[in-house]
């Protein structure tokens, strides 16, 4: 509940006697009413509060999905919205891939899998942990796999005996009469109403960290997965309904690259918290990785680069043939700039202002990309003095800041560039020419 929804049910917003008589700690009603909307403060300050107000702040209280910690600060579930317009998802998709413990190529498999990793957009990605199935020489595996900080989910029939430093890994077992609980455990069925009455047994006695194990579903059409997902994610989002209100795991048994890629990309999107695949294609993975980042960027809160003169193909060992290119901080656009200007051998000083993650235009019908910024990071930046060529190539988008930007700057020629990134190195290529003729 927001402050004015509490407010509405206190004295103060109902206007009746009792209205601001500080007894809480706070001088106001409203006062009381943000600190208890923040979580700053405890309900049961007010003695006035009526039953309607407690039964309704316990309602909006409840976890809608509870947040695990899979290890290396690495976290999964804690989601409060049905898609990310509303607000944002919190945490992304986790990727698991299945080894046996006493697979003869153990160590191989995991070197590969413990290597691999993608940079898109200025973000590092790896694979989250290793779905490890006990057949034997179990605490061996384990170690392998704990010495390449991967994060481990633990799938055994048998009895186990582990040793110390293991009590933080997830566990599948048959029976968990024998664990601790505190421990993180998955609760599995392919039948919803039978998940369900797993995950209440279980929180009954005693056990708060679970992750649903949504099994089977090589078995199901791809849609009643789906439709089953969803069902699952609105009852804990939308109802509340705490069996289940914690992380969904999927496992992919498909052996085929293309359709395992198709079925993983549905339940990036509807709604697993944790996939398991049983094979690693290292394609594959670049691209679930790349969907990945795209469904769970924060929609309120741009990709953005530090703002900074950055420097490509070494242009301070190159000041007479060196040139200045401008772009706001929005990563995808950095980044597609500066992959094309990577491309090419001109000596180049990319200037990125400070635009909070705005695309160009964006930017500078937000005055966030003006003429004193740019001047004030050009000023700032004795290096550029040194420039022979004292030029800047604007975006395209932005001719109409040419005057504005010469005013600002009358000791550099403005040259205004092309729209789209990747007519750069042809543009800058017959700049070059130009530039060498009048030498």
């Amino acid at each position: 509940m927001n402050a004015i929804e509490i407010f509405k049910y206190l004295p103060g917003g109902k206007k009746i006697e009792n209205t601001n008589c500080k007894k809480c700690g706070f001088p106001t009603c409203m006062a009381f009413a943000i600190k208890l909307a923040s979580k700053n403060t405890c309900i049961e300050k007010c003695p006035f509060v009526s039953n309607e107000l407690k039964q309704l702040f316990i309602q909006a209280n409840i976890t809608q999905q509870h947040e695990i910690n899979l290890g290396n600060n690495i976290k999964t579930g804690g989601e409060t919205v049905m898609f990310r317009h509303e607000k944002t998802f919190v945490n992304p998709c986790r990727f698991y891939i299945t080894l046996f413990s006493n697979d003869p190529d153990f160590e191989f498999k995991l070197n590969e899998i413990a290597n691999y990793q993608i940079e898109r957009v200025g973000e590092t990605f790896k694979i989250d942990g290793i779905y490890l199935i006990d057949n034997g020489n179990i605490n061996f595996a384990l170690n392998k796999i704990k010495s390449k900080n991967l994060n481990i989910i633990l799938k055994s029939k048998n009895d186990i005996n582990l040793e110390d430093n293991f009590n933080d890994i997830i566990l599948e077992l048959d029976n968990f009469s024998n664990i601790n609980k505190d421990s993180t455990i998955i609760v599995s069925s392919q039948d919803l109403n039978l998940l369900s009455q797993k995950s209440e047994k279980l929180q009954n006695d005693g056990f708060k960290s679970l992750i649903l194990k949504y099994d089977n579903i090589e078995n199901k059409n791809i849609k009643d997965v789906i439709n089953d997902l969803t069902n699952i994610r609105y009852q804990a989002i939308e109802e509340k309904y705490q069996p289940f209100a914690y992380p969904v795991l999927t496992q992919i048994k498909e052996q085929d690259i293309n359709k395992a890629t198709a079925i993983a990309s549905l339940l990036i999107c509807r709604y697993s918290n944790i996939i398991v695949f049983d094979i690693f294609d290292k394609s594959m993975f670049s691209a679930l990785l790349t969907l990945r980042q795209n469904i769970f960027t924060n929609p309120q809160k741009p990709l953005q680069v530090e703002s900074k003169i950055y420097e490509i193909n070494n242009p301070k060992e190159n000041l007479d043939k060196a040139i200045v290119v401008m772009t706001t901080n929005f990563a995808l656009t950095y980044f597609a700039v500066a992959n094309e200007l990577e491309a090419i051998e001109t000596p180049t000083f990319l200037l990125i202002t400070p635009s909070d993650g705005m695309s160009v235009l964006t930017a500078w019908s937000a005055e966030k990309f003006t003429a004193d910024m740019v001047k004030k990071m050009v000023n700032e930046n004795k290096i550029l003095n040194n420039l022979k060529n004292k030029l800047i190539i604007i975006p395209g988008l932005l001719a109409s800041m040419k005057e504005e930007l010469e005013d600002a700057l009358p000791n550099w020629k403005i040259i205004i560039g092309t729209v789209e990134a990747f007519e750069l190195p042809q543009f800058i290529e017959k700049l070059n020419n130009e530039l060498t003729n009048v030498s």
